[in-house]
């Protein structure tokens, strides 16, 4: 069995593109359901549209920061 830390450092652009798709996922999801679910109850509707729409925000800023981190991990070590 393979070091966890080791899979972490070779495939972190795998955990990167699932958080950016996830991240569009929260966002596209959180804009509907702000503009077009909101009409029957809209304060319950309202309220969880913007929390999705925050934790896609979240998610990208995440991923950029991840992403401009660079690849310092996966240098070897002399």
């Amino acid at each position: 069995m393979q070091d966890p830390r080791t899979v972490v450092k070779k495939e972190q652009r795998k955990s990167l593109l699932i958080l950016m798709i996830m991240a569009i996922y929260s966002l596209l999801f959180g804009v509907a359901i702000v503009i077009g679910l909101s009409r029957g109850n809209p304060q319950m509707a309202s309220n969880a549209g913007w929390i999705m729409i925050g934790i896609g925000i979240l998610s990208i800023v995440l991923y950029v920061s991840a992403r401009r981190r660079g690849n310092k991990h996966n240098k070897p070590q002399s």
